[in-house]
Order: C-alpha cells, then sequence, then structure tokens
C-alpha cells in the first residue's frame, strides 16, 4: 500500500502547482464535454435538419477544440500524476515520485480514475468524428458525460465515505456536469456566434442561455451543499486557507452571473436588432471574458480539492 508523507494543512507552493495541473486538466475535460453537448444542444435545429449537417468551417473549429482540448486534459493529467506521485514519496523526491508513476497508476484509485476518465475522453473525441452530424455528437455525450461524473471520485466526498460522503459526491458530479455544460460550452458558442449568421447566432445564444440558466441553478445548490459539509461556519470561510479560496471562488462565480446575465438581457437580444453586427462584437467580447473567469474559477476549484476541508481545522459545527 502506498503511503503518503504527511496532510498539507495549508497553502504551499507544491499543493498551489498540483492544485493548478489538477485544475487544468479538470477544465480541458470539460472542454471536451461542453463542446460536444454544445454542438447537441445549442446549434439551431433548423441547421440541423438542413441534412443533418453544420458549416464546415464551424464542424472544423468544434473538431480542433474537441481534439486540442484532450491533448492538454492528458498533458495536464501527466503533471498532475508526477506531482501527485511526487507527494506520495516525500518532500523535494521528484525522482522516487517517477519511479512511482507505474505503483500509482495500477494500485490507487486516482490512477485508475484518471486513465478510465482520458480513455473515456478519447472516445468520446472518436465518437464526435469530423463534428458534422448531430447524431454523433449525441452518441460522443455519453462517455463525455461518464468521464466528467467519474471525476467526483477523486473528490472530498469519496475520500470521507458514509452518507454524507455520498450526499457530497452527489453534489460535486452535478457540480461538474452542471459547470461543463455551461463554462465549457463558451468557446463553441463563441465559434458559432463568430461564425454563423446573425439570426442562428441569435437563436443559439438563446438556447445556450436557457441551458446557462439551469446550469447556475444546479451550481448554486451544488456549491451550498459542499460549502456546508466541508466548510461549516463563517469562521472556517475566513480563517482557513480552504474557506478563503473558496471566498475568492465565490466572488468569482458571482462575477461570472453578471457577464451571463449582461449577455442573457442585453446582448443576445440585440443580435436580432437593428444594430445586429455591433451586438455580436460585443457579445463576443463578453464570452471570451466569461471564458477567462469561468477558467479562473475551474482553477481555484483545483487548489480546494488538493486542500484540506475547513471542517477538519476545527470550522465544522455538526
Amino acid at each position: 500500500r502506498l503511503q503518503i508523507h504527511g496532510l498539507p494543512m495549508s497553502l504551499s507552493a507544491t499543493l498551489l502547482f498540483r492544485g493548478i495541473a489538477r485544475g487544468v486538466h479538470v477544465a480541458a475535460s470539460l472542454s471536451v464535454f461542453g463542446t460536444i453537448t454544445g454542438r447537441a444542444l445549442v446549434v439551431p435545429r433548423s441547421r440541423a435538419r438542413e441534412g443533418s449537417r453544420s458549416d464546415p468551417a464551424i464542424a472544423q473549429a468544434l473538431v480542433r477544440l474537441v481534439r486540442v482540448s484532450l491533448v492538454v486534459a492528458a498533458a495536464a493529467g501527466l503533471v498532475w500524476l508526477l506531482s501527485e506521485a511526487a507527494y506520495i514519496a516525500g518532500p523535494h523526491r521528484l525522482g522516487a515520485g517517477i519511479a512511482l508513476l507505474g505503483p500509482v497508476l495500477n494500485d490507487t484509485n486516482f490512477g485508475h480514475l484518471l486513465l478510465v476518465r482520458l480513455a473515456l475522453l478519447a472516445l468520446s473525441a472518436i465518437l464526435f468524428g469530423d463534428g458534422r452530424r448531430r447524431g454523433r455528437a449525441w452518441a460522443a455525450t455519453v462517455p463525455a458525460a461518464v468521464a466528467t461524473v467519474l471525476q467526483a471520485g477523486l473528490g472530498h466526498g469519496a475520500a470521507m465515505g458514509g452518507i454524507e460522503g455520498i450526499a457530497l459526491a452527489i453534489a460535486l458530479a452535478l457540480h461538474l456536469v452542471a459547470a461543463g455544460l455551461w463554462l465549457g460550452g463558451l468557446v463553441p458558442l463563441l465559434i458559432f456566434v463568430t461564425t454563423a449568421s446573425l439570426n442562428e447566432a441569435h437563436r443559439a445564444a438563446r438556447r445556450f442561455s436557457v441551458l446557462g440558466a439551469i446550469c447556475v441553478a444546479i451550481l448554486a445548490v451544488t456549491a451550498c451543499v459542499q460549502g456546508y459539509w466541508l466548510i461549516g461556519s463563517a469562521r472556517a470561510f475566513v480563517g482557513t486557507d480552504y474557506g478563503r479560496i473558496a471566498a475568492g471562488k465565490l466572488v468569482l462565480f458571482l462575477a461570472l452571473l453578471t457577464i451571463a446575465a449582461r449577455n442573457r438581457f442585453w446582448l443576445t437580444p440585440g443580435l436580432a436588432g437593428l444594430a445586429g453586427e455591433r451586438s455580436r462584437m460585443t457579445l463576443r467580447r463578453a464570452i471570451i471574458g466569461e471564458t477567462v473567469v469561468g477558467g479562473a474559477v475551474i482553477i481555484l476549484a483545483g487548489v480546494l480539492m488538493e486542500l484540506p476541508p475547513a471542517m477538519n481545522m476545527g470550522g465544522m459545527p455538526h
């Protein structure tokens, strides 16, 4: 059995590195999921009925995005794996960590889930094909969704066990799916809004807004569930590294809501107005900003997953 040398109780450079690697891996994985589901859900149905194909330029851009995201997920996963192996080996023992790569992959839940998730993401990219057929996109969503849900197996709830652990794992799984549909779908939306006609861009943005509103509700509820169990008190919220990073994530999430509301109630309707092209340019910039902030949220979530919960530091009132 592999033994971990110590439990990190505060932020450190190595912990931040592991958290960032984890966050980049998750962000890229969610990009694969969000791109494929965006193709299946957001592309206007009228376009889908036209021979069940989208414009070649849009399809090619989506395929490239899926493939690049898959490569980034694999590369970041390898860095995350190496950093976790080095952590298990002990402080300042990178060479020993490299030697542990095989055992970590073969003998740990982390290694098993990482390999299975990458295999599922690769399968989804294969099923997605050339990105032109809506039916293939729907088929590709299945392994991509499973890969997203399995990430919850590496969260705090899976490590806790019991009823609380199960509840936390379910909450995290729903949280990840909602984040993938919303944040992972932003770049595909940007591609479509940039390339399609104003009428089709307007319909796609409206469909995405409905999907985004549902995802926001799920994210808010599941975040409250996780915060209740993993932070537990106002004192822990402001008095621990976990709580402070969670607070930073909350601030960024509120910024995301502000940008999304502006997109939904102002910029998207503008696509159908007389100043449609101007609204398109403004909406493009807003989506880029939303993507950047969303990426920062996911990175902070990766760091949170590497930190022990605030409840382990005396902040849990239950």
